[in-house]
């Protein structure tokens, strides 16, 4: 077990304090009692079974007590749960050409705009991460269900930099892809990966000496069967010592079991998790004690409150028996 807010717990410091502050004034009332009224009279104090009534109540109430502190604690245990994982991680381009506007506004908000509407058409279930890259890759943000969170990284890109370091966006998001857990175990064919690649750039690789090249990058991918969906936003023809970006890019996704598209339609975002897999994983969460706890504590306090009323009934009993000669 473990406690999630601990600090409470120093509370519980308070019982011993509190229980010596009711038996002091359980004391006082006795001797009051016996300072104010004749024994000859009628009887002082309480009864011997209300007595033992209240000191039941006071014992659960502070049973109560040291249970509320526990339950502020936020008790939790670790628990396995299995949980259905599938994820799409976007690799975004974000190189100075972007900045081009043959695509209304620019080609960068262009694909920005299409990573949103791929966001708001995804299915609830599916993490979606953000890689972007220039001349490196990096993750912006880990795959996750949280919508506004994929929003927000996708409004905080930053400045376009020089550089288009294809082939190592596909190893990060990748990578990304295997920290969330949608690549374990690999899928027999890549239509029924749980984890998808959804690239989103104008260029092919402009890096001299990459970290990983669009071939090793596509064939890691293959390896993984992890489908790469690419989408070419705009028409440059590319370096003149390789391949046109379309003929990279569609390549890539020919390879790896996605599709190549030239357009940012409703219809080709949709092909990305069209027939998204998934895979059942355990993974462990803590599963918190706290509403059971806080539960106990109020039971605890009602039946100290039922032994308070016994005690005092009892005990108004008592006084109004008469005494024997």
């Amino acid at each position: 077990m473990t406690f999630q807010s601990p600090a409470w717990l120093w509370a519980l410091l308070a019982l011993p304090f509190l229980a010596a502050a009711l038996a002091a004034w359980g004391r006082a009332s006795r001797n009051a009692a016996h300072a104010y009224a004749d024994p000859r009279v009628m009887r002082v104090g309480p009864a011997p079974r209300a007595r033992r009534l209240r000191a039941g109540a006071a014992g659960l109430a502070l049973l109560a007590v040291a249970a509320g502190a526990v339950a502020m604690a936020r008790p939790s245990v670790a628990a396995e749960h299995d949980e259905r994982r599938s994820a799409v991680v976007i690799a975004l381009d974000v190189s100075r050409s972007m900045l081009k506007d043959d695509l209304a506004p620019t080609r960068l908000a262009a694909a920005v705009d299409a990573a949103k509407r791929f966001v708001a058409a995804a299915p609830e279930d599916t993490a979606v991460g953000l890689v972007t890259f220039a001349s490196r890759a990096q993750v912006a943000l880990a795959p996750t269900t949280d919508r506004d969170a994929v929003r927000a990284a996708l409004d905080g890109i930053g400045e376009p930099r020089e550089g288009t370091a294809l082939g190592e966006a596909v190893v990060v998001a990748l990578d990304s892809l295997r920290s969330f857990g949608a690549l374990d175990p690999a899928p027999a064919r890549p239509e029924d990966a749980a984890g998808r690649v959804l690239v989103l750039t104008d260029g092919a690789n402009s890096i001299r000496r990459p970290v990983a090249t669009p071939a090793e990058a596509t064939v890691r991918a293959a390896s993984e069967r992890v489908p790469v969906y690419t989408i070419l936003l705009g028409d440059d023809p590319g370096r003149p010592d390789q391949a046109t970006p379309s003929e990279i890019l569609g390549d890539m996704s020919a390879r790896t079991g996605g599709i190549h598209a030239q357009t940012t339609t409703a219809a080709d975002l949709r092909r990305v998790f069209a027939d998204i897999g998934g895979i059942v994983a355990p993974v462990e969460r803590l599963d918190e004690l706290t509403v059971w706890v806080a539960l106990a504590a109020l039971l605890l306090m009602l039946a100290a409150g039922v032994l308070a009323g016994l005690a005092g009934l009892r005990d108004a009993r008592g006084r109004a028996a008469p005494r024997p000669a």
